[in-house]
């Protein structure tokens, strides 16, 4: 745990008992990407509450299709994906034998391109704020923070936990993404802070990069008082490395990019393509629709057997 559990006093909004409980398990990295195993004695039940209902609940929405296809197991397994409304429609789902998945042949969840033996999901997100997908990222590094760096983010503290996602302070800054192909374990997670040798002004203070299953997040930690130098000048940032990453001779070089999170409204109806390789397929005919489908895909699942089609390794 995180901090001394008998000197409790919550970081995110300077309260300690008896005005706060602390009666609530808080993850100091939340338990839908994965953490089992660290927790926070940094933050009140109301504060957990809050961000549970509020930030971290858009990281999860948002990142909700890519945890299912890397199999990260959250508080209730791995998430199951399926298209909503009243109607039957795709799903997919993980259990003891791989991935199960229901697709109908008008509402396909996956295009099969066999020429190219790829395969190619369009998954729908389930509702998110984008800037608090940002603030629930920062709010990571903020308890991960050792107690004597907290006095140099009080803005940031404030910023992340308003609900009013109009006020302005670190919603402009990028999130740099890096998508890590070939196999990678479910069940780890890498998290660094970085900070900046002293005597530097130019660089900003520090990050936060957060690795699990094949991606990884790097993301600024802005602070006022050792940023200001900064204001309004340009900067190059590397995509800095997470650790246990595959070959690139054999599975292909990370793949980096710039993540946008800058959108103060709910986002409905948002898509993520996930296109995923196989050695070989096997078709079989069933009727009625819906096709079920048990592919057990190796690589990136790790998943030996498969029914009808196996990852590329």
């Amino acid at each position: 745990m995180l901090g001394d559990p008998a000197r409790r006093v919550c970081r995110f909004c300077g309260q300690k008992p008896p005005a706060v409980k602390f009666k609530k398990v808080a993850h100091a990295i939340p338990e839908a990407i994965g953490n089992k195993s660290i927790a926070s004695a940094y933050e009140c039940d109301t504060c957990n509450e809050d961000f549970g209902s509020g930030i971290e609940n858009d990281l999860g929405n948002w990142s909700k299709p890519m945890r299912t296809m890397s199999r990260i197991r959250g508080k209730n397994g791995v998430p199951t994906l399926k298209q909503g409304g009243n109607k039957p429609g795709w799903r997919i789902e993980h259990g003891d034998k791989g991935f199960e998945i229901s697709s109908y042949e008008g509402d396909p969840v996956y295009v099969l391109d066999e020429i190219a033996k790829r395969v190619t999901f369009t998954l729908k997100r389930d509702p998110y704020t984008p800037v608090g997908v940002l603030k629930a990222f920062m709010k990571i590094g903020l308890t991960l923070l050792p107690e004597e760096e907290v006095v140099s983010f009080p803005h940031l503290m404030t910023w992340i936990k308003d609900a009013d996602h109009a006020r302005a302070f670190a919603d402009r800054f990028p999130l740099i993404y890096t998508f890590t192909p070939g196999p990678r374990p479910n069940d780890v997670i890498a998290a660094t802070l970085l900070r900046r040798k002293p005597g530097f002004t130019d660089i900003p203070y520090m990050y936060l990069v957060l690795g699990y299953g094949q991606e990884a997040f790097q993301v600024q930690l802005p602070s006022e008082q050792h940023d200001a130098a900064m204001n309004g000048k340009p900067i190059t940032v590397p995509a800095f490395p997470v650790p246990g990453s595959p070959d690139p001779e054999r599975y292909g070089k990370p793949r980096t990019g710039l993540l946008e999170l800058t959108g103060r409204q709910v986002v409905r109806g948002d898509t993520v393509t996930i296109r995923v390789g196989y050695e070989r397929s096997h078709h079989k005919d069933f009727r009625p629709w819906p096709l079920r489908i048990r592919p057990a895909l190796k690589a990136a699942w790790r998943c030996a057997r498969s029914v009808l089609m196996r990852r590329r390794g």
